[in-house]
């Protein structure tokens, strides 16, 4: 029987032949040029070779794509790989998390019997708050070595950190790693990135991931960015070998160099894609009655009025999956998170949660 980690609870879960509303990543799906690539990849048999253990290639290619320096990235398998390697570099005794975001530090912090200071975003009746303050508050009393990490924008909550929030963070957390995971930033158009923060900041960490962007969770494919060489020559000598596989590494190489203005333009036509389709989930969300937060990324967090397995459960008779939020820190099990897909399938969604209200299957919750 597989072992299974209460602490480690993802999207992209859902059963065969549903429409799958966990899974947060770019509703357009694969852009054709890097289909095109994959299949290029598996018909010269580049899954027989090993990757170039250095990726030349694919980090000069992220840094003109983004216009960033290459010997600042380090190729990742999945933007998820980041925190163990820095941890595993870096050794921090204590780790401060602005929460609720992306679970997989808590399996981690618990392993290595860390120090971890749970930090809750302010909760308002339409939208989340950073809690800037309390940060501020802690920076005075942090000792040790500590990392301090949080989302931007942050999952789930979809608000954005302004980058004059991150630099005054950079200066209060001079002795310490800050990790900002971006995620989803190319899929947002309010939230602006805090790469331009790099070169003058050595203590901070960005990390990005290609997997959202471009809608290839299978191919696990992101970078972190960071100035601070000692770091990044830990982090060298303390990731496996070929960590990004040969298909991966093929593929983005290429795409991001010659593609760039293809994939630039698929990007800003999935941005209006999200914030058209955001809204008409807002729209119908309030014609419905039920409580969201104001998000700026490509899924939203939905308050219910009863626990999220049962609407879970009624939703299954439509096919429907969404997102049990309860697994993220401070949330409950009426929270669910819902990610932006396309029209046809949002309607499909508002018109199954229609018929469940209409039926008065579910009551208020406690």
């Amino acid at each position: 029987m597989a072992l299974m980690n209460p602490m480690r609870m993802h999207g992209g879960v859902a059963p065969e032949n549903y429409t799958d509303f966990s899974t947060p990543i770019n509703p357009l799906g694969v852009p054709d040029v890097i289909r095109g690539l994959i299949s290029e990849s598996i018909k010269s048999e580049i899954y027989s070779f090993y990757p170039n253990y250095n990726y030349t290639a694919l980090r000069e290619a992220i840094a003109e794509f983004y216009n960033i320096e290459p010997s600042y990235i380090i190729p990742l398998n999945g933007a998820a790989e980041a925190l163990y390697l820095i941890v595993g570099a870096e050794k921090p005794t204590t780790a401060i998390v602005c929460e609720p975001t992306f679970g997989d530090h808590r399996a981690l912090f618990h392993a290595l019997s860390m120090n971890y200071i749970s930090v809750q975003y302010a909760e308002f009746p339409n939208m989340y708050v950073f809690p800037f303050n309390i940060v501020y508050m802690l920076s005075k009393s942090i000792k040790s070595k500590c990392i301090i990490l949080f989302s931007n924008p942050n999952n789930p909550l979809g608000t954005c950190i302004p980058i004059e929030v991150i630099e005054k963070i950079l200066h209060m957390y001079r002795n310490c790693i800050v990790i900002v995971d971006e995620a989803f930033m190319d899929l947002s158009r309010i939230c602006k990135s805090a790469f331009k923060l790099v070169e003058e900041y050595k203590n901070i960490v960005i990390l990005r991931s290609l997997t959202k962007t471009f809608a290839v969770p299978g191919l696990r494919i992101g970078f972190l960015y960071t100035s601070n060489t000692k770091l990044l020559h830990k982090i060298e000598v303390f990731r496996q070998p070929w960590n990004v596989n040969s298909i991966a590494d093929y593929v983005f190489s290429r795409a991001l160099t010659d593609y760039r203005n293809n994939l630039n333009e698929f990007l800003e036509h999935s941005k209006s894609v999200i914030e058209t389709e955001r809204q008409f989930l807002e729209y119908s969300f309030s014609e419905l009655g039920l409580h969201f937060y104001k998000s700026y990324a490509p899924f939203i967090l939905v308050r219910f009025h009863n626990d999220v397995k049962n609407i879970q459960h009624f939703l299954e008779r439509f096919k429907i999956w969404i997102r049990d939020a309860s697994s993220f820190q401070f949330l409950t099990r009426y929270h669910g998170r819902i990610s932006v897909r396309l029209r046809e399938d949002n309607e499909k969604l508002i018109n199954a949660l229609r018929i469940i209200l209409k039926e008065k299957v579910y009551g208020e919750a406690q």
